[in-house]
């Protein structure tokens, strides 16, 4: 793992992909179950569940069901390098309900982990911008790619758009070029433009990367004993 960058095993994301996916297996098995769990205005009458249990089925068949799961691991697993397991299940799962609270006013009716791992993007965004020492080299490569991802619904050639973006930074990234930030302002732009279009992927990036910041400022830094390599000093400060 040390040699992909990551300092720790991604277990919390093993975890939640796992589930998300055997959910989402059964989901083309069971029939009725999207509609049944998913986001529908009921959820604000009597099926309070739906707002949570919608973050567990998908609304994109297959092929949105494999980009979501592929995009949780990604992004998933950089998170985990640079917050605290609880603070990673507190962005994946706070910012996805507030994705979910806006679909209720913007798409009513749908379902899926995306607006989640917008939680997570945001989570990985803080720490670039910090200049944070502890994500891997390739993340301001996986928060564009999310990024354009995510605008290929606004606009479609947006998605090539952020590819170029990812691969300029991958490349600039191998030459000694910081571009932690680059990749938060666009996380940032992406946000600001998906909510202009009522994209409920808006609200979720911007509110990621509040909740990231706010939790940032709670973190309590300890300092590190001199002796201790950077990967054992990871493992001190963040567990």
């Amino acid at each position: 793992m040390r040699t992909l960058g990551l300092w720790r095993f991604p277990l919390v994301t093993a975890v939640v992909f796992g589930v998300t996916a055997l959910s989402n297996v059964a989901q083309f098995v069971v029939p009725g179950m999207l509609a049944h769990l998913g986001r529908a205005p009921a959820g604000l009458h009597g099926d309070w569940w739906r707002t949570g249990t919608s973050l567990f089925v998908q609304d994109g068949g297959v092929a949105g069901t494999v980009s979501n799961l592929l995009f949780l691991v990604l992004v998933g697993v950089v998170a985990e390098q640079v917050v605290s397991r609880p603070r990673w299940l507190l962005c994946y799962f706070a910012t996805g309900l507030v994705g979910e609270f806006a679909g209720y006013a913007w798409q009513p009716h749908g379902g899926g982990n995306s607006v989640a791992v917008c939680g997570l993007a945001g989570a990985v965004a803080v720490a670039l911008w910090r200049g944070d020492g502890r994500p891997p080299r390739f993340a301001p490569m996986i928060v564009l790619l999310w990024c354009g991802a995510l605008l290929a619904g606004l606009w479609f050639p947006l998605a090539l758009v952020g590819f170029v973006a990812a691969m300029a930074a991958r490349i600039a990234a191998e030459r000694g070029v910081a571009t932690g930030r680059w990749a938060t302002a666009g996380a940032l732009a992406a946000g600001v433009a998906l909510t202009a279009d009522r994209d409920i992927h808006g609200v979720a990036l911007l509110a990621g990367l509040v909740i990231a910041s706010v939790l940032v400022r709670s973190v309590r830094r300890l300092p590190v004993p001199p002796d201790l390599t950077s990967y054992t000093a990871n493992r001190y400060l963040y567990g």
